[in-house]
């Protein structure tokens, strides 16, 4: 008996080695080296050299890291908040018995089925100023042409808007499994007591989905931080730097100015931006619970 399990166990661990040495050697390995790397002068050939800090000091005197923190930042509040809230609402909306709602459920997740990349391209061509579909809508109506990928004013919500239509099908089915699981003795138990719909949300639905919306704006936001096949398929960080984030200047630094070490250190101070967050909310959360 003990030595079926054993066999078993060691079955399963010959099964997963594959996946761990992929991880440990494209993943594992090269986020750890980045720490040091962040401390060195090195453009891809020689060797590289030791300059302690001046990376990062150079990074914080950049007046270009404001603008792009700032992108980062306001893509990534505004992608989680409306992500998170939309998710849920049409969550809530499909778990209802509707006419469709299978259909409806299908339509949803099919974007996120493409991948980002596929997605931001599609966008492109859509927002394209003289010959997108979009515009040519505007137009038929009466209305002027947008600058959508080409005025910095709207660039970064175009991207917005892209990622909102391409990524919100996860969040609402991970909302409608979590809605689907909650006992429904304790709505019927509400409306007894004369619960509106809007109470019971209020007081039963938000409370049991707390674990849920957690992981979801932690995850949410971690994704939106690391920003990057969008801006490099849609606007290539224009128009000005208007949709330049952090993930992406790390990208040009390294492989267009060489300069690895520098973009070594934006990624580990990205790094430790997530973490942090990750650590409030986190926090907020158990501070809501008790």
């Amino acid at each position: 008996m003990f030595g079926k399990k054993r066999i078993n166990f060691g079955s399963a661990g010959w099964f997963l080695l594959p996946y761990f040495l992929i991880y440990f050697v494209f993943f594992f390995l090269p986020a750890i080296s980045i720490v040091p790397m962040s401390f060195t002068e090195w453009s891809i050939i020689g060797t590289p050299k030791f300059i302690g800090l001046e990376n990062y000091t150079s990074i914080f005197s950049d007046r270009y890291f404001v603008k792009t923190l700032s992108n980062t930042f306001i893509y990534t509040i505004l992608v989680t908040v409306i992500l998170t809230v939309f998710g849920l609402l049409l969550a809530i909306l499909l778990n209802q018995k509707l006419r469709g709602r299978g259909i409806a459920r299908t339509i949803v997740i099919m974007p996120y089925v493409i991948s980002s990349a596929v997605a931001g391209i599609l966008w492109r061509w859509m927002f394209e100023r003289n010959f997108g579909i979009i515009n040519t809508y505007l137009q038929q109506i009466g209305l002027p042409f947008v600058g959508w990928l080409s005025d910095p004013n709207i660039a970064l919500y175009s991207i917005v808007i892209m990622n909102i239509w391409w990524s919100v099908g996860f969040n609402t089915v991970t909302f409608l499994a979590a809605i689907q699981g909650i006992p429904e003795e304790l709505y019927q138990a509400a409306q007894v007591d004369g619960a509106s719909p809007f109470q019971s949300f209020l007081y039963i639905t938000i409370p049991q989905l707390k674990p849920i919306i957690l992981y979801v704006t932690i995850l949410c936001a971690a994704n939106s931080f690391q920003m990057f096949d969008e801006a490099y398929v849609m606007t290539q960080g224009g128009p000005l730097g208007s949709t330049t984030t952090l993930v992406y200047k790390s990208y040009t630094e390294a492989f267009k100015s060489f300069r690895l070490g520098y973009s070594a250190a934006l990624s580990v101070i990205t790094c430790a931006i997530i973490i942090i967050i990750t650590l409030v909310q986190m926090k907020a959360n158990k501070r809501n619970d008790t």
